[in-house]
């Protein structure tokens, strides 16, 4: 069966990449990224087991994998924690490590909950994008080889660390497959979770705009106004969480007075607390973490606009080659085919269906906000996490050859003969995963 065939894969892979994290933090030094990171948790005597998570998977408490297992621990105590929205870390992760805590130290508990969290997700991912592919009319090997993508794809050390990347790319999988099955409120839930993850989450609403526009049906405007309830409602939640005076511990104080972090130390304490739509997000993200349009253009991150090259190249490719394929239909027939409901007469083409251009728009969207406003060396996870449409076009560019059966060499050696595209998924993997768990720069 292809589910099981899915999950040996997927295994056999994880387990490799939580080996290599596990030997690179060992036998390369933490760098002193000077960042972000407050006072240990308190600590029981550790057992065994304790022992051996802190060892193995230390690799992976770093960077923004901080920030969450803080906010999933101790809330939203500084300022600069609210650009992280609260489902991930206090609805997944903390539940969860609850549980765990019954056996393991507070510290382990939180962060092998969302490691294990993480690679659930990613296994429903894996199979989700299986699913999708075949709902879109690609052959069984495009399918298979689109998830085998997402497994090794250039983002991947997100994917494994506590970073909100898997959750939030499975309420789009999940919202999408739901939406090509034609059941839409379960894609509205979906994509409106989202939204409660990441910002740019709010964004998917267009796919069920769309959606509507080729069924030539009208829009239900209490769409519109319930997909954005569970975002305001995060905002809400932030406000009600820092707005308003909380106790905090002597030790988080001194960090956040030596690290100029601003706290909840009094009523209304921050000026975006004083507004009359309070909303935590555009005043943090400027003020703490220099987002903004064209603020990332110095010559110092020049090293970083490199390193998103190759995900640029890969999306400029394949809408080169979607916008060929439709402009004789475009210009023949200007818009109308777009929102037509129509059987497409180019089935055999997967990459001129009409049903994917919201994807090609979406994607067109989100690559020009993270190159013109966003830190540019977070474009690759940022892109990677956003949907389906970069695993299909990756597989489109290989051989598809019957891998179904196959063990894991096979697939290797398969995906090896593609040059660019093999040296760009295995070199941004292996390198990523062994700069990220030692705070070296990789974010």
């Amino acid at each position: 069966m292809i589910i099981q065939s899915l999950l040996r894969i997927y295994c056999q892979i994880r387990f490799a990449q939580y080996l290599l994290q596990f030997f690179a933090n060992i036998i390369i030094p933490d760098h002193d990224a000077n960042v972000f990171y407050p006072p240990s948790w308190p600590s029981a005597d550790q057992t065994l087991v304790d022992t051996s998570i802190e060892r193995f998977f230390s690799g992976l408490r770093r960077w923004d994998a901080v920030h969450f297992l803080h906010i999933a621990r101790y809330g939203y105590i500084y300022e600069n924690s609210l650009a992280f929205f609260p489902t991930y870390p206090l609805v997944f992760i903390r539940p969860f490590a609850y549980l765990l805590n019954l056996v393991l130290q507070e510290s382990n508990s939180y962060l092998l909950s969302s490691i294990l969290i993480n690679f659930f997700l990613g296994f429903c991912n894996t199979y989700l994008i299986y699913n999708i592919a075949l709902k879109y009319n690609l052959t069984s090997n495009h399918a298979y080889w689109s998830a085998i993508l997402y497994i090794i794809n250039p983002a991947t050390i997100f994917f494994l660390a506590p970073y909100s990347e898997t959750l939030f790319l499975f309420t789009q999988l999940l919202g999408h497959y739901f939406l090509q099955s034609h059941r839409v409120f379960y894609s509205y839930l979906c994509f409106a979770l989202g939204s409660t993850i990441r910002s740019n989450g709010i964004v998917s609403f267009a796919f069920i705009v769309y959606y509507y526009l080729r069924q030539r049906r009208i829009f239900p405007l209490y769409y519109l106004i319930l997909f954005i309830c569970p975002f305001l409602m995060t905002q809400y939640y932030l406000y009600k969480e820092y707005c308003f005076e909380k106790k905090i511990s002597f030790e988080f104080q001194i960090y956040g007075s030596q690290n100029n972090l601003a706290m909840p130390l009094s009523n209304l304490s921050s000026e975006w607390c004083r507004k009359t739509l309070p909303l935590s997000y555009q005043y943090v993200q400027k003020t703490y973490w220099n987002v903004g349009f064209l603020r990332y253009y110095t010559w110092k991150q020049i090293p970083n606009f490199l390193l998103a090259i190759p995900v640029y190249l890969l999306i400029s490719k394949s809408i080169i080659t979607w916008f060929q394929l439709i402009k004789p239909d475009l210009w023949k027939r200007k818009f109308d085919f777009l929102f037509t409901n129509k059987a497409d007469e180019k089935i055999n083409i997967w990459l001129a269906r009409k049903d994917l251009l919201p994807h090609v728009i979406y994607i067109l969207f989100l690559s020009c906000f993270a190159l013109l406003v966003m830190h540019i060396q977070v474009a690759t996870r940022f892109l990677f996490s956003s949907g389906p449409f970069l695993y299909l076009i990756s597989a489109d560019q290989l051989k598809q050859d019957d891998i179904k059966n196959g063990n894991l060499r096979r697939i290797l050696y398969l995906f090896k003969k593609q040059t660019f595209l093999f040296y760009y998924y295995m070199t941004y993997v292996i390198i990523g995963i062994c700069l990220f768990s030692n705070f070296l720069p990789w974010t």
